[in-house]
């Protein structure tokens, strides 16, 4: 996946929902005269829901936790990990 992809990727995502908050937000202040400004506060609120979420699925998806985590299982004096099974993997690290 490029860059670009990614980037209209979490683009479209924060962007729905956006989208459906500011609609929650426009339901919830109907009748108030600043039921924009709380739609437009929702909306916020939402994109930035829409980004982290479809972030987190993007590293999930590219195996980024668990990378990450590897070098900080690893004690200095160990020998380096080999490949792990993912049938076999344990969050203890053991």
């Amino acid at each position: 996946m490029t860059r670009l992809d990614t980037f209209l990727l979490l683009l479209l995502a924060g962007i729905g929902w956006a989208c459906g908050f500011a609609l929650i937000g426009l339901a919830l202040f109907k009748g108030y005269s600043d039921g924009h400004a709380a739609a437009a506060v929702f909306g916020g609120f939402g994109f930035a829901a829409g980004l982290l979420l479809a972030g987190l699925r993007l590293a999930m998806a590219d195996q980024l936790p668990r990378l990450r985590s590897r070098s900080l299982r690893q004690d200095k004096a160990s020998k380096p990990e080999e490949a792990l099974d993912p049938a076999h993997a344990s969050v203890f690290g053991a």
